[in-house]
Order: structure tokens, then C-alpha cells, then sequence
């Protein structure tokens, strides 16, 4: 069986991770990836306390023991979000776009186990002053907002820069393949978000699902119009998406757009409640050509973990 350093910090079977998508998880995701042996993980985005509240006692139900986390957006964070949180005990904290400081440090006082993102490696330092327990290695590859720097020249830097403590890797990996790929690189597991929205417990739109599965290399684009969309600047972010008549329309033409926004936010709006995927934000990551078909969290987990195996083996009869 695979086992990484990141399995020892965590208590977690696999290393393999379910990233903390702002509002698209559900307790039945994250719970099935927690069951299954990996990380489960919440994404506090746009989520009160109320709200929060409820989806942890919802998951907690379905995991009895397992570990499982929150993830909060240091530079959006709800301060009573987090503050329940660490009322709940939440075994796991992850924290991104931010310096986590007194986040993190309060996290560890709680007993939190914290993972802290960076996406260069000017931002490692903060990390780890903070405490962090495991770093994330966030590429450019990664759906959603990302930073810039490709995943396979940031993550050796980010794991020699990390002193020890271990790094997981985020940003187009959606196979054993792909996380075999990493550990070979440094990391001690991976932090997995668009395949998991390929799977039947993600509370996103069916046509969202569909275009995913329908991607093939090649079909994201990172770009900051949708920032201007949602009038919500994401210094030092892009955001990679499928490509759609939006994105086709108005990546690279910010400035025209912002220009036209109430007329294309209308018609936006509009495309997301009919859900017609040719205008909304298809968020999702670099490896999604790779993805084929819709599959239970739990299943993906150990399909992963296994073909990852089955991969570190092959590489290792090549030896002589």
C-alpha cells in the first residue's frame, strides 16, 4: 500500500486529498472521500456559519471517526465562520490566498491539523512560519483561481524550500498517473478538486458535469474576465476554466468588457439559472481532457490510490 508522509499527519489511509472548492462540496462528498481512506475537505467560500454549521454536523454523521477538513480563503474569510470552525473542532484547516498567520496559529491551538496553500515560493516562508503542518503546491494548472506558476517547476522548489514538512500537490492531476507524477517530484500526496466534481456527490449542474467529461486536452483557459464578471478582484489569480462562448468572447478583452458588464451579466445570470454551459463558469482544471466519465468519490479515491501503485511499480522494474 501507498503510504506517505502526509498519510502520518493527517490519519489518512491514502494521500490523497479532496480540495476545498469554495461552495461545491457537499457532507456526501467530502464524507466519501474521507470513508474511502482520503481527505475530505469543505470549502467555506461564500458559506456562513448557519450554513456551515450544518453541512459539518451533516457530514460528521456520515463518517463517525474519519478526518476530514474545512478550507478557508484568507483574503475573503468569514470571521464567524471560521470562529465556528474551531468551536466544531474540525480535525483539518486549510487555508489559501493569504498570509494564514494568526489563522493558522489559532487553527493549531485548537488541535487542527493546518495545510496551508502557496502558489509561489515567496509565499512558502509565511507558511511555515505560520505552522503549517503540510504545504500545498498549487500549479497554474489548477481550475478555478490559480496562480501562474506551472506545477511542475513550482512544487520541487516548494518541497526543497519547505525544510521537511511535507507538500502536497494541486493543479491537473486527476489520475494515479498524475499523483504518481508528483510523488516523483516531492510531494507526499495530492490535493485533488476537478475530478471529484466528476463524480455523483458534487453539488454542481448536470451540464457543468457533462462539459467536464467532454473536455478534452487542452479545452481550459485561464483568464481574468470572469473576475470582472463577478466585480470581485483575486489578485495574483486567474481563473481556468472550459472554454465556452464566454470565454471565447472575452479572455484577453477585459477592459471591453467591463465596459458592456450590466448587458453580459444579465445574460449570464440568465444562462446559469436555465443552465446553458456556453456562458457560465465551467471552473475546472488543466487535466480535465483526462476525465471520462462521472464516478462515485469512494471509488475514485481507491482507483487512484491503486493505479498510482501500479505505476510507482512499472517505473520500478524498469530498473536494472
Amino acid at each position: 500500500m501507498l503510504r506517505t508522509a502526509a498519510c502520518d499527519v493527517l490519519g489518512i489511509v491514502h494521500p490523497i486529498c479532496q480540495a476545498g472548492m469554495a461552495s461545491y462540496t457537499s457532507p456526501e462528498l467530502v464524507a466519501a472521500v474521507s470513508n474511502a481512506g482520503g481527505l475530505g475537505v469543505h470549502g467555506a467560500l461564500s458559506r456562513g456559519a448557519p450554513e456551515l454549521r450544518d453541512l459539518l454536523r451533516a457530514t460528521r454523521a456520515l463518517l463517525g471517526e474519519r478526518p476530514y477538513g474545512v478550507n478557508h480563503v484568507i483574503s475573503r474569510i468569514d470571521e464567524e465562520a471560521f470562529a465556528l470552525c474551531l468551536e466544531e473542532r474540525v480535525p483539518v484547516l486549510a487555508f489559501s490566498w493569504g498570509d494564514p498567520g494568526d489563522h493558522a496559529r489559532r487553527a493549531k491551538a485548537a488541535g487542527a491539523k493546518v495545510l496551508c496553500q502557496v502558489t509561489t515560493l515567496d509565499e512558502v516562508p509565511a507558511a511555515l512560519a505560520a505552522g503549517a503542518d503540510l504545504l500545498i503546491a498549487q500549479g497554474a494548472e489548477a481550475g478555478g483561481h490559480a496562480g501562474f506558476v506551472p506545477l511542475a517547476s513550482l512544487l520541487p522548489a516548494v518541497v526543497d524550500a519547505a525544510g521537511g514538512t511535507p507538500v502536497l500537490a494541486a493543479g491537473g492531476i486527476v489520475d494515479g498517473r498524475g499523483l504518481a507524477a508528483a510523488l516523483a517530484l516531492g510531494a507526499a500526496g495530492g490535493w485533488l478538486g476537478t475530478r471529484f466534481l466528476a463524480t455523483p456527490e458534487a453539488p454542481i449542474g448536470a451540464a457543468w458535469k457533462r462539459e467536464i467529461v467532454a473536455a478534452g486536452p487542452g479545452d481550459t483557459v485561464a483568464t481574468g474576465a470572469f473576475d470582472v464578471l463577478w466585480g470581485r478582484p483575486w489578485p495574483g489569480s486567474r481563473v481556468r476554466a472550459i472554454r465556452n462562448r464566454f470565454t471565447d468572447e472575452w479572455a484577453g478583452r477585459e477592459e471591453a468588457l467591463a465596459g458592456r458588464l450590466p448587458a453580459v451579466q444579465e445574460a449570464v445570470w440568465r444562462a446559469e439559472r436555465e443552465g446553458d454551459p456556453s456562458l457560465i463558469a465551467l471552473m475546472a482544471g488543466a487535466g480535465s481532457g483526462a476525465i471520462r466519465a462521472l464516478r462515485p468519490a469512494g471509488d475514485l479515491v481507491r482507483h487512484i490510490a491503486a493505479e498510482a501503485e501500479a505505476e510507482i511499480r512499472r517505473l520500478h522494474a524498469l530498473l536494472t
